[in-house]
């Protein structure tokens, strides 16, 4: 095989991912503007400098090989990484300061990200939206430039604890509990829940605050949205239990847990520690544990 530092044109890696986007050469020749003959020669060319055979070809379909499926991940790996040199380089030619592409939650988004850049100005242009358990996965792929998430980031990565946001009880405006100014725990253990689904941050912080009385709970749903979830629970089918804030008619109560304390739930910031603006992203997160501090409060982290 050719070097393939000296080889690689990313124009045929352009290619490729349009065939495999648009599922046959005639509608990526179309998308990309480009003849049909001539994307099929880039194709072509890509496999003969990679040395391997990305598509089948029986009839007039292409069909994926089983080394053009592994060499997907590969393909937008480099060519986000180019796209991300080159709008960094132009940035550096004008004098700008870099802007970052995040990967988070989507809920995170709604309640933290978008408050935060509407506030601040913050330098986030794009988010990459995963469940909180596949988050980092997109730093470690270096597809984005630092996560904020709800899980504690694995070794390796450079984190920062940026602060922690309240969990609420959410129930119909008519319920027996709005009588009350707090819930605990011992206080789900009558009605049907609606938490969020495996695999969230959140829900790992519920299902930690409802240990105690894990026998005696009923959960009746759980969505992946938060949004749904709330609404289910203005439609009367349970107590949702988030912290999103929600234009629903909804009551919403603190929520305790067995040791009394306000169950909270953290969030973490986390990016490559030789990123090539770690310096930046790490003043960014300083100004996120500040803002959290002023809209959240200080509350502990819980796990």
């Amino acid at each position: 095989m050719q070097n393939m530092h000296d080889s690689m044109d990313l124009k045929l890696l352009g290619g490729f991912l349009a065939v495999v986007d648009h599922g046959s050469i005639t509608a990526a020749a179309e998308h990309i503007r480009l003849s049909q003959p001539a994307l099929s020669r880039q194709v072509g060319e890509l496999e003969r400098r990679l040395e391997i055979r990305l598509f089948d070809r029986a009839h007039t379909s292409l069909r994926l090989t089983s080394a053009g499926r592994q060499f997907i991940p590969l393909a937008r790996d480099l060519v986000a990484r180019a796209e991300s040199l080159h709008r960094t380089a132009r940035r550096i030619a004008l004098g700008e300061s870099p802007q970052f592409r995040i990967a988070c939650p989507s809920a995170t988004v709604r309640g933290v990200v978008a408050p935060f850049v509407a506030g601040t100005g913050a330098p986030i242009f794009d988010t990459k939206l995963d469940i909180a358990d596949r988050v980092y996965a997109h730093v470690l792929n270096r597809e984005v430039d630092f996560a904020i998430n709800t899980m504690p980031p694995p070794v390796g990565l450079r984190s920062e604890l940026v602060g922690s946001a309240p969990l609420w009880a959410y129930f119909a405006p008519d319920h027996p509990l709005g009588d009350q100014d707090h819930l605990t725990v011992e206080d789900l253990v009558h009605d049907p829940l609606i938490v969020l689904a495996s695999g969230t941050g959140l829900r790992q912080v519920i299902d930690d605050a409802l240990w105690p009385v894990r026998n005696r709970v009923t959960i009746a749903a759980e969505p992946v949205s938060s949004d749904l979830a709330i609404a289910m629970a203005a439609s009367g089918r349970g107590i949702c239990l988030d912290l999103l804030p929600t234009s629903f008619r909804l009551t919403r109560r603190p929520l305790l847990g067995a040791d009394g304390a306000r169950i909270t739930m953290p969030l973490y910031a986390a990016w490559q520690p030789e990123h090539f603006a770690s310096k930046e992203i790490a003043q960014l997160t300083s100004t996120l544990t500040e803002w959290m501090a002023e809209h959240h409060g200080p509350q502990p982290a819980r796990h």
